[in-house]
């Protein structure tokens, strides 16, 4: 075997290991989103138009978008949806700002020692997570604005990897956003 050839199954080997301990000693979870099963989707029986502005995620995408994007054509009782930015004339609007919210100051000097130490030390915070504001539009005139807030806990530590399991039983970013879109259906339904 020549050492080009060691040097490389060394660099994947240290590779796979790094990326193993990164993804098992973090835990993840929001704060009032208990994990449930995915939502239904509702019966097609509005006929009028529905459209849709999605962000681009500011920060690290982990599913919100593609929750967003499929809440809204295939979840809703709209038979018609489409991605776009006009207000039309008749029919609805909704455009969907997301405003990611960092850590604290500290919170992110310990994540970043954390990190640069693989982990040996602990990090975590409460504070970071997302701003959401849903701006609805019923013919052609701005009816309502509904703003939401996402707070996620982060821990990351070596010591976490015998219970990255837990991961598993809290809601991720995908459930927690279209929970979120549910509820401003709710909350805004005096308008559909």
């Amino acid at each position: 075997m020549t050492i080009a050839k060691i040097k490389q199954k060394k660099s994947l080997f240290t590779g796979v290991l790094l990326a193993f301990l990164f993804l098992t000693n973090c835990l993840i979870g929001y704060k009032d989103y208990p994990k449930i099963l995915p939502l239904p989707s509702e019966e097609k029986t509005l006929d009028t138009n529905f459209v849709y502005v999605l962000p681009t995620f500011p920060q690290l995408n982990l599913g919100g978008r593609e929750a967003l994007k499929n809440y809204f054509e295939n979840k809703t009782r709209f038979k018609k949806t489409t991605e776009g930015v006009d207000v039309p004339k008749t029919g609805y609007l909704v455009n969907v700002k997301v405003n990611y919210r960092s850590p604290t100051p500290i919170a992110t000097a310990f994540l970043g020692v954390s990190t640069l130490t693989a982990t040996f030390l602990p990090a975590w915070s409460t504070q970071d997570g997302y701003d959401v504001q849903y701006i609805l539009y019923k013919d052609g005139k701005k009816v309502g604005t509904y703003d939401y807030h996402i707070f996620r806990n982060y821990a990351q530590w070596i010591f976490f990897i015998p219970i990255s399991w837990y991961n598993f039983e809290t809601a991720t970013e995908k459930e927690v956003f279209e929970r979120m879109t549910l509820k401003f259906f709710e909350d805004a339904k005096e308008h559909f």
